[in-house]
Protein backbone atom coordinates (compact mmCIF):
# COMPACT_ATOMS: atom_id res chain seq x y z
CA UNK A 1 0.00 0.00 0.00
CA UNK A 2 1.29 3.48 -0.85
CA UNK A 3 2.31 5.64 2.07
CA UNK A 4 0.84 9.12 2.25
CA UNK A 5 3.13 11.93 3.23
CA UNK A 6 6.26 9.80 3.21
CA UNK A 7 9.07 11.59 4.96
CA UNK A 8 6.75 13.48 7.32
CA UNK A 9 5.79 12.44 10.82
CA UNK A 10 2.10 11.38 10.92
CA UNK A 11 1.20 14.38 13.08
CA UNK A 12 2.32 16.77 10.31
CA UNK A 13 0.35 15.10 7.54
CA UNK A 14 -2.23 17.50 6.17
CA UNK A 15 -5.33 16.43 4.30
CA UNK A 16 -7.50 18.60 2.04
CA UNK A 17 -10.26 18.48 4.63
CA UNK A 18 -8.01 19.99 7.31
CA UNK A 19 -6.90 22.91 5.13
CA UNK A 20 -9.05 25.82 4.06
CA UNK A 21 -8.36 28.20 1.22
CA UNK A 22 -9.18 29.04 -2.39
CA UNK A 23 -7.56 25.88 -3.77
CA UNK A 24 -9.49 23.60 -1.44
CA UNK A 25 -12.71 25.52 -2.13
CA UNK A 26 -12.22 25.09 -5.88
CA UNK A 27 -11.22 21.44 -5.40
CA UNK A 28 -14.47 20.68 -3.56
CA UNK A 29 -16.79 22.25 -6.16
CA UNK A 30 -16.97 18.81 -7.76
CA UNK A 31 -16.40 15.55 -5.95
CA UNK A 32 -13.91 12.77 -6.69
CA UNK A 33 -16.18 11.40 -9.43
CA UNK A 34 -14.97 14.41 -11.42
CA UNK A 35 -11.32 13.41 -11.24
CA UNK A 36 -10.60 14.51 -14.84
CA UNK A 37 -11.75 18.01 -13.84
CA UNK A 38 -9.30 17.93 -10.95
CA UNK A 39 -6.52 16.72 -13.26
CA UNK A 40 -7.31 19.60 -15.64
CA UNK A 41 -7.27 22.07 -12.73
CA UNK A 42 -3.86 20.81 -11.60
CA UNK A 43 -2.66 20.89 -15.21
CA UNK A 44 -3.62 24.56 -15.50
CA UNK A 45 -1.79 25.35 -12.26
CA UNK A 46 1.32 23.53 -13.43
CA UNK A 47 1.11 25.23 -16.83
CA UNK A 48 1.00 28.69 -15.21
CA UNK A 49 3.96 27.84 -12.98
CA UNK A 50 5.90 26.34 -15.88
CA UNK A 51 5.34 29.23 -18.28
CA UNK A 52 6.97 31.68 -15.90
CA UNK A 53 9.64 29.23 -14.68
CA UNK A 54 10.86 28.40 -18.19
CA UNK A 55 10.68 32.04 -19.30
CA UNK A 56 12.76 33.15 -16.30
CA UNK A 57 15.33 30.35 -16.67
CA UNK A 58 15.78 30.20 -20.43
CA UNK A 59 14.11 33.23 -21.96
CA UNK A 60 11.95 30.94 -24.11
CA UNK A 61 8.27 30.04 -24.18
CA UNK A 62 6.87 26.83 -22.77
CA UNK A 63 6.10 25.60 -26.32
CA UNK A 64 9.72 26.28 -27.29
CA UNK A 65 10.90 24.44 -24.18
CA UNK A 66 8.80 21.40 -25.09
CA UNK A 67 10.43 21.22 -28.51
CA UNK A 68 13.91 21.77 -27.09
CA UNK A 69 13.41 19.13 -24.39
CA UNK A 70 12.02 16.54 -26.80
CA UNK A 71 14.93 17.04 -29.18
CA UNK A 72 17.42 16.80 -26.31
CA UNK A 73 15.90 13.51 -25.16
CA UNK A 74 14.98 11.94 -28.53
CA UNK A 75 17.76 13.33 -30.71
CA UNK A 76 17.21 14.83 -34.16
CA UNK A 77 13.56 14.49 -35.22
CA UNK A 78 11.15 16.03 -37.68
CA UNK A 79 8.61 18.58 -36.46
CA UNK A 80 5.88 15.97 -37.03
CA UNK A 81 7.70 13.46 -34.84
CA UNK A 82 8.11 16.05 -32.07
CA UNK A 83 4.44 16.98 -32.37
CA UNK A 84 3.36 13.34 -32.09
CA UNK A 85 5.68 12.64 -29.14
CA UNK A 86 4.58 15.76 -27.24
CA UNK A 87 0.89 15.25 -28.09
CA UNK A 88 0.62 18.85 -29.28
CA UNK A 89 -0.66 20.51 -32.40
CA UNK A 90 1.73 20.59 -35.36
CA UNK A 91 1.16 24.36 -35.75
CA UNK A 92 2.33 24.96 -32.15
CA UNK A 93 5.51 23.02 -32.86
CA UNK A 94 6.08 24.92 -36.11
CA UNK A 95 5.77 28.30 -34.37
CA UNK A 96 8.12 27.16 -31.59
CA UNK A 97 10.65 25.83 -34.11
CA UNK A 98 10.62 29.14 -36.00
CA UNK A 99 11.43 31.02 -32.77
CA UNK A 100 14.10 28.48 -31.76
CA UNK A 101 15.72 28.81 -35.19
CA UNK A 102 15.70 32.61 -34.92
CA UNK A 103 17.32 32.32 -31.48
CA UNK A 104 20.03 30.02 -32.81
CA UNK A 105 18.93 27.04 -30.67
CA UNK A 106 17.83 24.70 -33.47
CA UNK A 107 18.87 24.12 -37.08
CA UNK A 108 17.26 22.08 -39.84
CA UNK A 109 19.14 19.31 -41.59
CA UNK A 110 18.18 16.99 -44.43
CA UNK A 111 16.20 13.97 -43.30
CA UNK A 112 17.73 10.81 -44.81
CA UNK A 113 14.51 8.87 -44.02
CA UNK A 114 12.18 11.33 -45.74
CA UNK A 115 13.22 13.91 -48.33
CA UNK A 116 9.97 15.84 -47.77
CA UNK A 117 10.85 16.78 -44.20
CA UNK A 118 13.84 18.14 -42.31
CA UNK A 119 15.33 16.97 -39.06
CA UNK A 120 15.48 19.46 -36.21
CA UNK A 121 18.85 19.43 -34.46
CA UNK A 122 19.90 21.27 -31.31
CA UNK A 123 22.80 23.69 -31.68
CA UNK A 124 25.39 24.12 -28.94
CA UNK A 125 23.38 27.13 -27.70
CA UNK A 126 20.24 24.95 -27.64
CA UNK A 127 22.05 22.25 -25.67
CA UNK A 128 23.30 24.85 -23.19
CA UNK A 129 19.81 26.22 -22.56
CA UNK A 130 18.43 22.69 -22.27
CA UNK A 131 21.01 21.73 -19.62
CA UNK A 132 20.41 24.88 -17.58
CA UNK A 133 16.60 24.71 -17.69
CA UNK A 134 16.42 20.92 -17.33
CA UNK A 135 18.44 20.99 -14.11
CA UNK A 136 16.09 23.55 -12.57
CA UNK A 137 12.97 21.79 -13.89
CA UNK A 138 14.09 18.58 -12.13
CA UNK A 139 14.34 20.55 -8.87
CA UNK A 140 10.86 21.98 -9.52
CA UNK A 141 9.44 18.48 -10.12
CA UNK A 142 11.17 17.19 -6.99
CA UNK A 143 9.63 20.03 -4.98
CA UNK A 144 6.15 19.23 -6.30
CA UNK A 145 6.46 15.61 -5.22
CA UNK A 146 8.54 16.10 -2.06
CA UNK A 147 5.82 14.60 0.12
CA UNK A 148 5.47 11.50 -2.06
CA UNK A 149 7.32 8.29 -1.36
CA UNK A 150 8.45 5.93 -4.14
CA UNK A 151 5.24 3.89 -3.79
CA UNK A 152 3.14 7.05 -4.09
CA UNK A 153 4.97 8.13 -7.24
CA UNK A 154 4.62 4.69 -8.79
CA UNK A 155 0.91 4.53 -7.99
CA UNK A 156 0.27 8.05 -9.28
CA UNK A 157 2.17 7.34 -12.49
CA UNK A 158 0.22 4.12 -13.03
CA UNK A 159 -3.16 5.74 -12.38
CA UNK A 160 -2.43 8.70 -14.65
CA UNK A 161 -1.26 6.36 -17.42
CA UNK A 162 -4.46 4.33 -17.09
CA UNK A 163 -6.56 7.50 -17.35
CA UNK A 164 -4.49 8.68 -20.33
CA UNK A 165 -4.98 5.33 -22.09
CA UNK A 166 -8.73 5.56 -21.57
CA UNK A 167 -8.76 9.12 -22.92
CA UNK A 168 -6.75 7.94 -25.92
CA UNK A 169 -9.26 5.15 -26.57
CA UNK A 170 -12.10 7.68 -26.42
CA UNK A 171 -10.30 9.90 -28.93
CA UNK A 172 -9.66 6.98 -31.26
CA UNK A 173 -13.32 5.93 -30.99
CA UNK A 174 -14.49 9.44 -31.93
CA UNK A 175 -15.92 10.39 -28.54
CA UNK A 176 -14.62 13.98 -28.84
CA UNK A 177 -16.69 14.58 -31.96
CA UNK A 178 -19.75 12.41 -31.27
CA UNK A 179 -20.03 12.71 -27.49
CA UNK A 180 -21.04 9.06 -27.41
CA UNK A 181 -19.03 6.62 -25.34
CA UNK A 182 -18.03 3.42 -27.14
Amino acid sequence: MASRGAGRPPAQEVTALETAGPLEDAWKIFDARHMPYRVLMLGKMLDRLSVQHVRDLGGISLAEWRVLAHLAVMGPKSASEVSAAALVDRAEVSRAVRMLEEGGYVVREDNPRNRKSNLLVLTDAGKTIYERVHKERRLFFDTLTADFGPDDLGLLDNLLLRMARQADRLLLDGFATTGKAP
